[in-house]
């Protein structure tokens, strides 16, 4: 079952929340988009390949570009080295990047299609928690400097995210508990029954491996935070 969290901002999109989202995705490319390019890190190798395929069977050109894991991803340098890639390989404004990974990954992508001329279509999909009921919605992108985090970027909303569940089969649990940290901070803000449930189920949430049933109640969470977001920054998108 696909869970769709619509966005009411400026420029509508849909976040959708469910397994199996690689054919989807590839559905939903712009029709003149004729390249697409994937910027993913290392442990998403395999499924950006994957990715790729389906994209190139789409009748599509698939590039792969693969940066530094984690914070390290988020630079001037790296987002350099995306925009070679893209110049090398003809990108025009009518085509795609994609964002394939957890938080920086979705940071870099964005910041990267919101500069490379001017700005192109960017789809998000978010492989961790935190990454998918915050990073990948609400079209912020950042970079960081020696300064500080994420002192360089842009405000740049996707086509659509697509959260696919499965990606956090493999996920540790610290990293999921960390995401559910941001999803409880909903509950705070504006859901109560975001607390409930995460109250409710909180052994099933924190178990090594997820059984169906708390894959289940983290699909429900997951799309009531969302919604959270989606609610704020369709008020004030630029934190005005």
């Amino acid at each position: 079952m696909t869970t769709t969290v619509h966005v009411r901002t400026s420029q509508p999109y849909n976040v959708h929340i469910g397994h199996n989202r690689i054919d989807p995705v590839v559905e939903s490319l712009p029709g003149a988009a004729t390249r697409v390019a994937i910027i993913h890190s290392a442990p998403m190798a395999q499924r950006a390949d994957a990715l790729r395929g389906r994209v190139e069977a789409s009748g599509r050109q698939g590039v792969l570009i693969e940066g530094p894991d984690a914070e390290a991803g988020k630079t001037a340098e790296v987002a350099a080295v995306c925009w070679q890639v893209l110049g090398k390989s003809d990108f025009t404004r009518t085509d795609v990047v994609v964002g394939l990974g957890g938080g920086a990954v979705t940071d870099l992508a964005g910041f990267v299609a919101a500069t490379w001329l001017r700005g192109i279509g960017v789809i998000q999909i978010p492989t961790t928690v935190l990454a998918m009921v915050d990073a990948a919605v609400g079209g912020k992108t950042g970079l960081n400097t020696t300064e500080g985090k994420n002192l360089g970027g842009a405000f740049h909303e996707p086509l659509g995210v697509w959260c696919d569940l499965d990606t956090l089969a493999t996920l540790p649990v610290y990293d999921r508990v960390a995401g559910l940290a941001e999803v409880v901070k909903g509950g705070f803000i504006a859901d109560a029954t975001i607390l409930e449930l995460a109250q409710a189920h909180a052994s099933a949430l924190r178990a090594e491996e997820l059984s169906d049933d708390g894959l289940d109640v983290l699909q429900t969470l997951i799309a009531r935070k969302i919604q959270v977001k989606a609610t704020v920054v369709a008020a004030d998108l630029k934190e005005s």
